[in-house]
């Protein structure tokens, strides 16, 4: 039911109020300053699965691509930049942690000790991005890229367990966060990640041998515009202002095979589009072990934290 989550909380944040009828059937109340953007309407019936929605024929089935999922995402792309959200924990304990911390540095070698534990504050970014893709047809996509924002590295650990966390919009705990960040570097790591990614998921289908047939017909049929043009201009007699008209027509045909030749390469091999939709902060209190470690008379010192929503370690 994450669709029915993602309708709610954006029909919440708007000042409207979502009540649910039975499973999968909410009656909505949508704020004047809104209802343009649902044919005026400012109560809405919204079943969210097809066997309820047939059951109700007056509420409205919300899916991808239905007309009030649209609507809301439209008002989303124009009124929503970002959000914080505050994770809620039961309780931030971790059982036997030195047994655990040894485990996860197994390829450390030496002695390791527990110098100091405390709560702290992780942080992670969310980036959602629109992806369009160019070729034949337009397609278009979307990816959500998790940066834990310790470490600016992609955590796809965070986005596959997104589920697992209870939230709240507004601060939980009074607890330091573990490091400074930095969102400019995040997003500019996002964003080279979906960048990759969205290459790699092109089409990779083999097509070298029609984009070299069609690239040979453009070439030619030019080059025999190019040399008609040329033999036009070679003739004897021709006045100072009819060589230049010839020879401006000759820089035509190049622009224009050049132009031709670009446009078959993008339907071939396409182009695409990253936007940039919204983001999302999440705060999300964590274990920070200050560990000791003695290998033949050296002694070093690191920073392991323990994350209870993937209920692993990591470090910086």
């Amino acid at each position: 039911m994450q669709l029915q989550q993602f309708v709610t909380e954006v029909i919440e944040e708007l000042g409207g109020v979502v009540e649910p009828v039975e499973y999968a059937l909410c009656h909505v109340l949508i704020p004047e300053s809104y209802a343009p953007y649902f044919q005026n309407k400012t109560e809405l019936e919204l079943a969210f699965d097809f066997e309820v929605a047939q059951e109700n024929p007056e509420s409205e089935f919300i899916t991808f691509g239905s007309y009030v999922f649209e609507q809301l995402l439209s008002i989303v792309k124009r009124k929503a930049t970002s959000t914080l959200r505050f994770a809620e924990l039961e309780r931030l304990e971790l059982g036997n942690p030195l047994k655990k911390l040894t485990e996860f540095m197994v390829d450390e070698p030496g002695k390791i000790s527990i110098l100091a534990e405390k709560p702290v504050l992780g942080a992670w970014a969310v980036f959602q991005y629109n992806l369009i893709y160019i070729a034949d047809e337009k397609t278009q996509d979307n990816q959500q890229v998790w940066v834990n924002l310790l470490t600016n590295e992609i955590s796809l650990d965070m986005k596959r367990e997104q589920n697992r966390i209870i939230y709240k919009q507004e601060p939980l705990y009074t607890l330091p966060l573990a490091a400074p960040i930095d969102m400019n570097a995040a997003l500019e790591e996002a964003t080279n990640y979906v960048s990759q990614l969205s290459e790699q998921n092109k089409n990779e289908q083999s097509k070298d041998k029609a984009l070299a047939k069609d690239i040979d017909r453009i070439t030619n049929y030019y080059k025999e515009l190019l040399s008609e043009n040329e033999k036009r201009a070679s003739r004897k007699g021709l006045s100072a202002e009819k060589k230049k008209e010839l020879a401006a027509k000759s820089e035509a045909i190049v622009l224009e095979r050049d132009k031709q030749l670009q446009e078959i390469y993008n339907k071939y091999n396409g182009h695409i589009e990253i936007n940039l939709d919204n983001g999302i902060l999440y705060l999300i209190p964590l274990l920070e072990y200050r560990v000791e470690i003695q290998f033949r008379g050296n002694v070093k010192e690191k920073i392991i934290y323990y994350n209870p929503i993937t209920k692993q370690f990591f470090s910086k």
